[in-house]
């Protein structure tokens, strides 16, 4: 049993990004049964519900995630989002590249520099990702 765990430990990254995705989708669905509640509750209370909660269940900005939030919406600065992936990637590429290097996992030490190329191309292509959305949106 421990074999397993030690051999597909990688798993539980695709299984936790599943279970997030799954919280986040449930999540969305209460906000919108708690949003048609209270439109429900104006009507019964013989009241217009207001334009801007009405406007709100058709708007596309309920799906979006906080990191991938354009600026405007949050007060941030445009790009903002890509900030925080570009510092997550780059964390954990140097995480990984370090225990390849010490080899703390024993003799799996070209999986670990692989996992840190990886990640490292992730970071760069949201950084680049980043740079152009920002310029994009100036122009």
């Amino acid at each position: 049993m421990v074999e397993i765990f030690h051999s597909y430990w990688w798993l539980l990254f695709p299984l936790g990004f599943f279970l997030a995705a799954g919280w986040g989708s449930f999540m969305r669905y209460k906000r919108t049964q708690a949003k048609i509640d209270l439109i429900k509750s104006y009507t019964a209370a013989g009241k217009e519900p207001p334009a801007e909660l009405l406007a709100s269940l058709d708007s596309d900005n309920t799906h979006r995630h906080e990191y991938h939030s354009s600026g405007e919406e949050s007060g941030g600065s445009p790009g903002g989002g890509h900030v925080f992936l570009v510092v997550l990637f780059t964390g954990l590429a140097g995480v990984f590249a370090y225990t390849g290097y010490a080899g703390l996992l024993g003799g799996t030490t070209r999986e670990m520099y692989f996992i840190s190329m990886v990640l490292g191309v992730l970071a760069v292509a949201f950084l680049f990702s980043g740079l152009f959305s920002r310029r994009r949106r100036n122009d």
